[in-house]
């Protein structure tokens, strides 16, 4: 994530009375209902994710038949045999790490607690809900810097993820969206109609574990490892558009979502969701989803990653400097995850994180690989690396 120079402009909290809070809860209530539908009934989601799934099915299975490993399916699984045990893929997940392990780091609060019990550096941050959202208040306005909003628990993906948030109106916004996000990602029974489903999560969504952060200097670098020996590392650039001086932004964007969903490589990216946090990036830039970009302007989209093209990854082990790559495989190690994503965001990968003033902002399980298959020197097959080490362990 990349700070803005921009000068903040705190508010302090609004207190919750009056008819204005009336209005204002039926205008948050209007806006988290809208989230929760947008998110069960997106498309373009719904399609991007069918292909992710199909994709990461098809790496394993290339990789598998590249070194003639056995293989076969048990129920929705594709099980691969390695030398008299088995990992099993289901859609983007596998199981080299325990339930155990996937619950402890799918809590984000936990994971900064262990994380900075073990001397790796983490950026500031405060736990929160809907209900104690004045705390979150309290935190950006005493901030020096922007913050970010996401939710706490089980996500992945950028999804929730809000970043310059500055202010009270921008924390609220960020808020629900965050809890939205936290909500549908909630593990739950799939039984019951949509409404039902809907009405459920939507009482749900005070009490959704929240984290609110201080927004850290720098660029974003994926390290992956594997029982805490780095498999690769990806430089992460944020999704980006160029103006042609006639179609809007939302236009633009709709047009990139329909041409990666039309390829026919199944290492398409996915799709750029039209979020909170591409509206915070874009007010940075004094635009909207309705401003017409000049011909040629290059228009940065969104502060995190997660839906950048595949193109806008770049090899970056060269680059990190080894007491990065140690603190990485630390991170990894003070989970107990063995497969695992480690996110950094340093403003020089060249130097140690301290000096940098860079820090780990999340440890992924399970973690998507797709863009370590970018297309340029360097890059590798993840799925291939992993079964060798597995089948040479």
């Amino acid at each position: 994530m990349t700070l803005t120079d921009e000068p903040l402009k705190h508010s302090p909290p609004s207190p919750a009375t009056g008819t204005g809070s009336l209005r204002t809860n039926v205008r948050s209530a209007a806006m988290l209902a809208g989230l929760l539908v947008d998110g069960q009934l997106s498309r373009s989601r719904r399609a991007s994710k069918v292909r992710r799934d199909r994709r990461y099915l098809q790496f394993w299975i290339d990789a598998a038949r590249t070194l003639e490993l056995p293989t076969r399916y048990v129920d929705d699984r594709l099980a691969i045999a390695l030398d008299g045990s088995l990992i099993e893929v289901r859609r983007a997940a596998n199981t080299l790490d325990t339930q155990e392990v996937l619950d402890r780091a799918g809590d984000k609060t936990l994971v900064y607690r262990i994380l900075a019990e073990h001397g790796v550096p983490v950026t500031g941050h405060r736990s929160f809900t809907l209900a104690t959202l004045s705390a979150a208040a309290q935190f950006v306005a005493a901030s020096p810097v922007p913050c970010v909003v996401k939710p706490a628990r089980d996500t992945s993906a950028g999804h929730g993820v809000t970043t310059n948030v500055t202010d009270t109106r921008s924390l609220r916004a960020a808020a629900a969206a965050a809890a939205a996000a936290g909500a549908r990602a909630a593990r739950d029974s799939r039984h019951g109609s949509l409404p039902a489903r809907l009405r459920a999560k939507f009482a749900e969504l005070r009490s959704v574990p929240l984290l609110v952060e201080r927004q850290v200097p720098g660029e974003d670098y994926r390290l992956l490892y594997l029982d805490g020996v780095l498999v690769d590392a990806v430089h992460r650039m944020a999704p980006t558009l160029v103006g042609d001086g006639e179609r809007t932004v939302a236009a633009i964007v709709a047009g990139i979502n329909a041409e990666r969903l039309a390829r026919a490589d199944d290492r398409a990216e996915s799709v750029v969701a039209l979020d909170s946090d591409l509206i915070r990036t874009l007010a940075l830039q004094s635009l909207t989803t309705s401003s017409v970009p000049a011909a040629g302007r290059v228009v940065r989209l969104k502060t995190a990653v997660n839906d950048n093209a595949l193109d806008d990854n770049r090899p970056a082990r060269h680059l990190l400097h080894p007491e990065t790559i140690e603190l990485g495989a630390r991170a990894a190690r003070a989970v107990g995850a063995r497969l695992v994503g480690v996110d950094v965001v340093t403003a020089d990968p060249g130097l140690p994180l301290a000096a940098s003033g860079g820090c780990v902002l999340e440890v992924n399980t399970t973690p998507g690989f797709a863009f370590h298959y970018h297309g340029r020197p360097g890059g590798i097959d993840v799925a291939r690396v992993v079964l060798e080490r597995l089948a040479g362990s």
